[in-house]
């Protein structure tokens, strides 16, 4: 198995031999280990999600995404093992664009790194949108007003791309601190609805019929997505793969559970057309069951949890390119690594520049609006990495004896299929509108791929 900091080289699909970019070698710091794993893996997933996702679902499919949340589990439970597998083998910063260029060569690794880069960037603006929108039901003076909105959303970002360039170890220390908020709050929220749970709220159950259970899959990747999150900036954590496999798997079981018991004491305490109208669903179930302190206090934890969220994917945003770049895919300025920390300031500063652009939006949309039409095209761009991840286990199984055994490979030739098909699945129910839009921004990335390997030759 290959170590954390092994620098031997490896091929592109060009061809040529490249160096894994070992992040913050300039420090010899390796920064997380196995809890700060969980906590990115957590947080990257139980942001935005589950605070402001139930609002969006009830709308689409009404007591039915509670059968959506399920279904999007059993599915993700297959992409996770493959990410687990090729993470503890392939321990290079980079995530899925390494195991694509492993199974697929340089053409597909691109697409790859590109789509999930423009996933992470765009994601980006949905969660600070969701930290604002939880933060305008506490803070008086931010409701209704576009201005404000935009300048503490541009504050948030900023704050958090700084952080990450002094290191991935203040960042991984924050993430814990704010995990460990994030599950009290949703654990003790379900644990004090559960018991009030209302079954006239489950009725109609399926108001737009089981045709929606497709669109409300969809809308539930965006939960998911950060399942991957651990094997992003592997080069950054202690014990290697190992601790990406455990630290992956645990991420996954702790969010799926946290979401389930949410997902049923929302749907059953909260009238689904109120729910569907408010941009709070989990403050407001406080409020019903426990009182009015209780619904501030929640919404407090969803500032923290979202802020959780939106650390760990300004933290990706940074790394997604950094392989990409030193192997010639991608301008070579985004490999730049900061002399003293060792961080990609420059990766950082650019993922950080396009969520805060985007967010001119406010004053086009409303703030719901907002968070709705960007998680559609963050979903689709963030699904294609997903595909050709559980693609290439399947090629890599099958043709890497070396590090897949005899019992693994079987496992990952019946997992990785099933994961495929999945994935495949909740991407018809994107719709029209997000996958012509998502695909425009694939596109978009041809040009660049040809204008660096023109410069590069």
């Amino acid at each position: 198995m290959t170590s954390s900091r092994d620098t031997t080289t490896h091929r592109t699909g060009a061809g040529r031999e490249s160096a894994p970019v070992v992040v913050g070698a300039e420090r010899g710091a390796a920064g997380m280990g196995l809890v700060g794993v969980v906590a990115l893996a957590v947080g990257n997933m139980v942001g935005t999600s589950i605070w402001t996702l139930p609002a969006s679902l009830a709308e689409v499919a009404g007591p039915l995404a509670v059968v959506a949340w399920i279904v999007t589990a059993g599915g993700y439970w297959f992409v996770a093992r493959s990410y687990a597998r090729l993470g503890a083998r392939w321990p290079i910063t980079g995530g899925p664009y390494v195991f694509a260029r492993e199974a697929f060569g340089e053409r597909v690794a691109f697409v790859v790194v590109w789509s999930y880069w423009l996933s992470a960037t765009l994601g980006n603006a949905a969660i600070v949108t969701g930290v604002i929108g939880y933060a305008a039901g506490i803070v008086p003076g931010l409701h209704g007003a576009p201005v404000a909105q935009f300048i503490a959303a541009q504050v948030l970002l900023w704050g958090l791309c700084a952080l990450n360039i002094l290191g991935v170890r203040h960042s991984a220390r924050l993430g814990i601190v704010l995990m460990v908020v994030t599950i009290a709050a949703l654990v003790g929220t379900a644990a004090t609805a559960l018991p009030q749970v209302d079954v006239a709220h489950f009725t109609p159950f399926a108001p737009h019929g089981w045709g929606a259970l497709a669109p409300a899959c969809a809308l539930i990747v965006w939960a998911y997505s950060g399942v991957e999150s651990a094997t992003v900036p592997a080069g950054e954590v202690r014990g290697g793969g190992a601790t990406i496999a455990r630290g992956t798997m645990l991420g996954y079981w702790i969010a799926t559970l946290t979401y389930l018991a949410a997902a049923v004491a929302v749907t059953g305490t909260i009238a689904t057309a109120e729910l569907a109208a408010t941009a709070r669903p989990l403050a407001l179930v406080a409020e019903r069951t426990v009182g009015a302190w209780a619904g501030v206090a929640v919404g407090l934890a969803a500032l923290g949890s979202n802020v959780a969220t939106l650390n760990g994917w300004i933290l990706l945003a940074g790394r997604i390119p950094v392989q990409a770049a030193a192997d010639g895919l991608v301008p070579s300025a985004l490999a730049r690594l900061h002399p003293r920390t060792g961080t990609p300031a420059t990766a950082l500063v650019v993922g950080t520049t396009i969520p805060a652009a985007l967010l001119l939006l406010y004053f086009s949309r409303s703030l719901l609006g907002v968070f709705s039409f960007l998680v559609l095209l963050a979903i689709l761009t963030t699904l294609v990495p997903h595909l050709v991840t559980c693609a290439a286990e399947r090629r890599l199984a099958d043709r890497d004896g070396t590090r897949y055994d005899a019992a693994v490979r079987r496992r990952a030739q019946r997992e990785a299929p099933v994961a495929i098909a999945f994935v495949l699945w909740t991407m018809l129910g994107v719709g029209r509108e997000a996958a012509l839009w998502g695909l425009v921004a694939i596109a978009a990335g041809v040009p660049l791929q040809r204008w660096v390997r023109t410069s590069r030759h």
